[in-house]
């Protein structure tokens, strides 16, 4: 596996509830490139019980929610396995677009509530 496109997004609902595979992305207030162990975060997180998988299917993408609380310290300085492609032209959805750098909005990520439910979308790069 190459890694991973990783987004995080408000929920277009306000995110008092967690998502589920029908909740709306609102807007995307993190987007990363990751190596190989690109979701391993998550998976840590799900297995204490802080992040949810909401996705419809097995297949991609690996959808999650979880509130603000869990996923901004993770992300807010440097997102987990960050790793840039190096200009690598992969195309991808939802936008098309393989990143290769990060894009964190801080001040979205500090307007989140606390108990804020929101989606994390990743995407194998493979």
């Amino acid at each position: 596996m190459a890694g991973w496109d990783n987004s995080v997004y408000r929920q277009t609902n306000g995110g008092a509830s967690p998502a589920t595979p029908d909740s709306g992305q609102g807007t995307c207030i993190a987007w990363w490139g990751a190596g190989p162990h690109g979701v391993d975060w998550l998976d840590e997180l799900w297995k204490a019980g802080k992040a949810f998988w909401i996705g419809d299917s097995p297949g991609y993408p690996c959808d999650y929610t979880a509130m603000a609380r869990d996923l901004v310290p993770n992300i807010v300085d440097r997102p987990p396995h960050f790793l840039p492609v190096n200009g690598s032209v992969l195309v991808y959805p939802p936008d098309g677009i393989v990143r290769d750098t990060a894009s964190i909005d801080r001040d979205a990520l500090a307007a989140c509530r606390p108990d804020e439910w929101l989606i994390v979308e990743a995407w194998d790069r493979s």
